[in-house]
């Protein structure tokens, strides 16, 4: 079951931190989560924005937001899947069809290149580099979808 839920809610805050931990094992704990890379809570506030938790029975299991980026373009932010619930789509999907229903023709997110398994994802689901950064030894990547 997908919620529309507020990104401060107890489901969501103890996704993103299970999120956190998984970047700062992968990165080291020089990594310091930014504004720019995860966004603010009130960005998922508004017009062309969204803040979803989806549930597998009583326990959620993934999170995910929406923003409006530019024209046309929608960004999701802090995608995260527990490892259990992996592999099946459903929240980046639902994320895809907000966006569309809101007449955006591309969606992007920004993710990096120890998150083997997010990037396995969106390659699956038709996301494609459009821009790469070299930032504190790590590589993070733009990826871009059109809907």
């Amino acid at each position: 079951m997908i919620r529309h839920e507020a990104p401060s809610g107890a489901a969501s805050q103890a996704l993103f931190a299970e999120y956190l931990e998984l970047v700062r094992a992968r990165l080291g704990d020089a990594f310091v989560p930014s504004e720019e890379i995860f966004a603010t809570e009130d960005d998922f506030r508004g017009e062309g924005a969204a803040w979803l938790v989806l549930y597998e029975g009583d326990g959620a299991v993934a999170c995910g937001g929406l923003r409006p980026l530019a024209p046309g373009v929608a960004e999701i932010k802090r995608m995260f899947v527990t490892a259990p619930a992996r592999r099946r789509g459903h929240a980046l999907a639902e994320l895809e069809r907000l966006a569309a229903d809101d007449g955006r023709e591309r969606v992007r997110l920004y993710t990096t290149e120890v998150l083997r398994e997010a990037r396995a994802l969106y390659r699956a689901c038709g996301y494609r580099p459009v821009g790469v950064a070299a930032i504190d030894g790590r590589m993070d990547l733009w990826l871009e979808k059109r809907l």
